[in-house]
């Protein structure tokens, strides 16, 4: 802070103004009264002087005196302080004058040294001669004209040195005011130069106080009012603080992106989320710029496949009300673009599931009851048809129930010791007669030694076992083979369903387990497309994972792994 402030500069500049006009004032108004007065006591003087030189006159013309006489007396005796004396007589006839008054007397005729005498009172006229100034004073008589005047050299001398005595007296008088003025006004201003520091100082952030021992009650009293306004603005200061720490956590916490953006284009915020999402100085990045500096409300990102939805929102203003910026709140839809898609596939494939087999009931119930069909023979193949479609849809019915009692039952499954090389050669006796139906060898391959006991739900794992070998015996044509087997792998027991049919691609593997799924319908036959979708919920829910072998025209192998109990590891 600078050591003279500028409202201590005006003061002093003021008062070292008001002293100067002031003491200008004084100075001219004493020299001029001094000058006056002086003036007026040299007139008394010569005054009584002229009186004494007038009793002369009088004594001259009543022949008391002579001429010589009289000049005598007024050149050793009267003139004694410098004064000098003219007399003449009625008819301005000079009679007797001292020597000094020699140069006037050169310059002043008779006719004018009496014209200027107004009055019996006499009156006074200024001469210079040699630089100098005389004051003459005259009177005139029934016995003629009298003057007596001095030179003013003494007195100006004297006046002189008064006013230069006067003139240091007062600048000596103006310096100690200034001092005196220039600390008594620094001790004033101490306190609003201290409470202008600690401003300062609370402009930066610094916790300070006012020293409440100021001069005078009012200071301290604004001290402790200005230190409980610094306390209040201080906690005001933290709980902001805190509040926009807290702000800042919850905003860095939300999996949604949130870009806050000013008037001038200036970014205010970006949360983590928004980063990880559009990345910054992006393609995608850009876009949301522009979207914020523009008119539209909301809008979709797409980047990397997934497809990002932004809502603008206006920031308001603090005091009048006007925005002053805007604000994106960002989600990542592609989730829930994918179920919504996932859901009207999903009731797509049921209408289309059930229509087929409904239309087929129809069409023959409505031949039946029109007496179209008259065979005994053709009733009875309609009527297998009605039968075989109703078991059909009765099949589709019991699969969804199923698939959606896994999904939405949290609970697990109960489990039991379960022998696996038993579970393989019952689920494989169960199937036999389907596989040579249809001319398919079917194999089972369990290893001479004993496999160790599994912990598990057996009728699960027979219901995802026969489902494996459904797929199989669909997808496998006459003359090719299927095994069912399992054996001893780590600490549990690997089952599996091997076969030599059609196999499967990439993208058909990918979507094997997906709903109504079937990569090929024309050797798929009439299945659901849910056997799948519903062994993958069991394992799910088991939390077993189903690994998948497959290659086109090279067969399948979907396989499984159970651990061991502790008693089947002795």
């Amino acid at each position: 802070m600078p050591k003279w402030s500028s409202y201590l500069t005006r003061f002093v500049l003021l008062l070292i103004i008001c002293v100067l006009v002031i003491s200008v004032f004084a100075y001219g108004m004493s020299a001029y009264f001094f000058s006056q007065a002086t003036r007026d006591a040299e007139f008394a003087i010569l005054k009584n002087n002229v009186q004494s030189a007038s009793y002369l006159l009088k004594a001259y013309n009543q022949g008391k005196m002579t001429r010589q006489e009289m000049k005598r007396i007024l050149n050793p005796e009267l003139n004694a302080d410098g004064v000098f004396y003219l007399v003449m007589d009625t008819n301005g006839k000079t009679l007797a004058y001292s020597e000094d008054a020699v140069p006037y007397l050169a310059q002043a005729s008779a006719k004018t040294l009496q014209d200027a005498i107004v009055d019996e009172e006499g009156t006074f006229i200024h001469s210079g001669v040699n630089g100098k100034t005389a004051v003459v004073v005259g009177i005139k008589t029934e016995d003629g004209f009298v003057y007596a005047g001095r030179t003013t050299h003494l007195t100006q001398g004297t006046a002189l040195s008064f006013r230069m005595r006067l003139l240091l007296s007062m600048i000596t008088v103006l310096c100690l005011i200034l001092l005196l003025s220039t600390f008594f006004a620094r001790k004033v201003s101490r306190p609003a130069r201290v409470i202008t520091e600690i401003a300062s100082r609370v402009n930066e952030g610094d916790a300070v106080e006012v020293p409440e021992d100021m001069p005078g009650q009012e200071m301290r009293e604004i001290a402790r009012a200005f230190n409980h306004m610094n306390a209040t603005i201080a906690r005001t200061i933290r709980e902001l603080k805190y509040e926009k720490e807290n702000m800042n956590l919850v905003l860095e916490g939300l999996q949604e992106g949130v870009v806050a953006m000013d008037e001038q284009g200036t970014f205010l915020h970006i949360n983590t989320a928004a980063r990880e999402m559009l990345g910054e100085n992006t393609p995608e990045m850009e876009s949301l710029t522009n979207a914020l500096q523009g008119d539209e409300p909301e809008g979709r990102i797409v980047k990397d496949g997934h497809t990002f939805y932004y809502v603008i929102s206006l920031l308001p203003g603090e005091e009048d009300g006007k925005p002053r910026g805007k604000v994106a709140l960002i989600r990542d839809v592609t989730k829930e673009e994918l179920l919504e898609k996932t859901r009207r596939d999903y009731v797509a494939n049921i209408s289309h599931e059930l229509r087929t087999p409904l239309s087929s009931i129809r069409g023959l119930a409505e031949g039946l009851r029109d007496g179209m069909v008259t065979e005994e023979e053709d009733k009875q193949r309609y009527y297998n048809i009605i039968t075989a479609e109703a078991t059909r849809l009765s099949r589709l019915v019991n699969d969804l129930l199923e698939l959606s009692s896994l999904q939405s039952n949290p609970a697990a499954f109960e489990t039991e010791k379960v022998d696996p090389a038993e579970l393989v050669w019952e689920t494989h006796d169960l199937n036999r007669r389907l596989f040579e139906q249809k001319k398919i060898r079917f194999l089972c391959e369990v290893p001479d030694e004993e496999l160790p006991l599994i912990y598990s739900n057996e009728d699960r794992l027979s219901q995802v076992l026969t489902i494996f070998l459904d797929n199989a015996r669909k997808f496998t044509p006459e003359g090719g083979s299927v095994s069912l087997g399992a054996f001893r792998e780590g600490r549990g027991v690997r089952f599996f369903v091997k076969d030599s049919g059609i196999g499967m691609d990439e993208e058909t593997k990918k979507m094997a387990f997906e709903r109504f799924h079937q990569a090929d319908a024309g050797r798929a036959g009439k299945g659901s497309g849910l056997g799948l979708s519903i062994a993958r919920e069991i394992f799910k829910k088991m939390g077993v994972d189903i690994q998948v072998e497959s290659a086109p025209e090279k067969g399948s192998t979907f396989s499984f792994l159970i651990p061991v109990t502790e008693e089947g590891q002795e």
